[in-house]
């Protein structure tokens, strides 16, 4: 199959494309961004919402949609799992500072709640296509 570089084309996209690339900085950018809200104090980290289990979802929520874009190649669930991975490893280091279990544990849920959310309409739709098509639909 040629390369196609619109948008929604038929094609292939290169892996040079600017959406190609765009994906892979977002990707870099989220883990970064990820690790440096572990890592910092409460007070430096800028929260952008009243909850900060919603925070840990939109954290994940995004950083999973840019981990399947940046990586088309890769078996989903070889993403999934290093994401789950990341959350595993992150989350309890903040016990190691002297935080209590059981935020630390919703914080860990809530990552897997945005996992899981980014992850499930490319579930779905790859469910859906294991089902011929009707003539009339």
């Amino acid at each position: 199959m040629d390369e196609d570089r619109s948008l929604f084309g038929e094609g292939l996209y290169p892996e040079t494309g600017a959406l190609a690339i765009l994906a892979r900085v977002g990707f870099l950018g989220c883990l970064l961004a990820i690790v440096a809200a572990v890592v910092l104090p409460p007070d430096v980290t800028p929260h952008f919402a009243r909850s900060r289990y919603l925070e840990h979802f939109a954290a994940f929520y995004v950083a999973a949609l840019f981990g399947l874009a940046a990586l088309p190649r890769w078996r989903m669930r070889r993403i999934v799992a290093l994401y789950i991975a990341l959350a595993t490893l992150l989350e309890p280091s903040h016990l190691v500072a002297g935080a209590p279990p059981a935020p630390v544990f919703q914080n860990w849920v809530a990552d897997l709640g945005g996992l899981a959310a980014a992850c499930a309409p490319v579930v779905f739709e790859r469910f859906r296509r294991r089902f011929p098509a009707t003539a009339g639909a």
